[in-house]
């Protein structure tokens, strides 16, 4: 075998193997048909290949490019039916789901953060609530806490009028027995004063009588 048929069979194979592992897309034409051979008037393996389906390249030869489609068929198609990159109407459908699935995105995270602002917002009206609440309970308690000092000042007061009252009950019940005993007293002294002139009355009433008899008596042996 010479060089150049070598040369040119490496090259092939080069060329198989490179093309085995690449993939092509249909060109921005409406339907395109794979065919059995390298002519469009072969028959046709598979019809009606939308714009942008990927192919698998399993190889190349004279402007035409052997593929495996998707459904599992092999044939041959015209080169400028493919497309190395993906056409522009498959990338703008593609870049339209992008973008839908973005405002999706973007809705879902709006919705989110809309809970979120809510949530926050529930929390600051619960704080606001406890604070006054805390507030008013520390009202009442400062209330609780004054009641509480005059009710010992007066419970203090109490103790000391009780004292006071007791005292004066006392003095009150001295003072009392004080004027029974003074009024013992004076009633022994008006008895006594009663007694003695109630004697002296008779005493006098006894002795008159007699110096009367003893004055006339003497009259007459005169």
């Amino acid at each position: 075998m010479s060089n150049k048929k070598m040369i040119g069979l490496t090259l092939g194979l080069i060329l198989t193997a490179a093309a085995e592992a690449s993939t092509v897309y249909i060109s921005d034409v409406q339907f395109v048909a794979i065919r059995e051979g390298m002519d469009n008037a072969t028959r046709a393996v598979e019809r009606g290949l939308k714009s942008g389906t990927p192919l698998q390249v399993l190889e190349q030869s004279q402007g035409y490019t052997k593929v495996l489609t998707p459904s599992g068929n092999e044939g041959w198609v015209a080169d400028y039916f493919l497309s190395e990159d993906m056409v522009t109407r498959d990338q703008l459908d593609q870049l339209q789901q992008e973008l839908n699935k973005s405002k999706q995105d973007v809705t879902l995270i709006s919705n989110d953060l809309s809970r979120s602002n809510q949530k926050i917002t529930d929390l600051e009206n619960a704080n606001a609530t406890m604070q006054q609440r805390n507030n008013a309970l520390e009202a009442q308690l400062q209330e609780a806490s004054e009641l509480s000092q005059r009710a010992q000042a007066i419970v203090a007061n109490n103790d000391d009028v009780s004292y006071q009252l007791a005292s004066l009950k006392q003095q009150a019940d001295a003072a009392k027995q004080y004027a029974e005993n003074l009024q013992d007293t004076t009633q022994q002294k008006w008895f006594i004063l009663g007694a003695a002139t109630l004697f002296g009355g008779l005493l006098l009433g006894t002795i008159l009588p007699m110096l009367r008899r003893k004055k006339t008596s003497s009259g007459r042996w005169s």
